[in-house]
């Protein structure tokens, strides 16, 4: 099973809707980086505000890894494209994850979703139910569906060490 926050972002910009998978480098480049969450649906529920604040997003072409409050690497999940863009850029997209620090027993676990990126936001659903299919839009439907919108932070803010929320993109 899918953790819970997971991609929210899971899983993004890899699935970069806008340029197609055969974009040039520099194009899907300007989607790599790093995001933070802006609000999660676990199911019908919204995830609690304080269950996404100070965590991350970072995505590499091919995977991204979810980052914990504290700065620890919690999970690394590969992400594989399964189809272009279509005319509104919503991409399909399987993920696995690959290693976390905190479940030892989600690696390998995997799910289907959709991804569509507009404006630096992403907003992905992915369904983490056995065999699962690509979910059908970006309503999660059923306890296995999970919906998170994630925004890309600033470069400028992606050392930011202070301990205010003045970067947080959700204020």
């Amino acid at each position: 099973m899918i953790v819970p926050l997971i991609a929210p972002g899971l899983l993004a910009l890899l699935i970069s809707p806008s340029p197609s998978p055969a974009a040039p480098q520099d194009e899907r480049a300007a989607y790599l980086g790093t995001y933070s969450y802006i609000k999660g649906m676990r199911g019908g529920q919204q995830v609690p505000e304080e269950d996404l604040k100070g965590r991350k997003v970072e995505l590499e072409d091919g995977e991204l890894s979810l980052i914990g409050p504290d700065g620890t690497e919690e999970f690394e999940i590969k992400v594989t494209l399964d189809s272009e863009p279509d005319d509104q850029g919503v991409v399909k997209f399987t993920m696995e994850i690959t290693e976390s620090s905190l479940f030892a027993e989600a690696v390998g676990a995997k799910a289907k979703g959709l991804g569509k990126y507009e404006d630096g936001t992403i907003t992905l659903i992915y369904d983490f139910a056995e065999n699962a299919s690509h979910p059908d839009d970006f309503e999660p439907e059923g306890p296995t569906q999970h919906l998170f919108v994630i925004k890309k932070v600033p470069d400028s803010d992606t050392n930011d060490d202070d301990d205010n929320d003045d970067d947080d993109p959700r204020s």
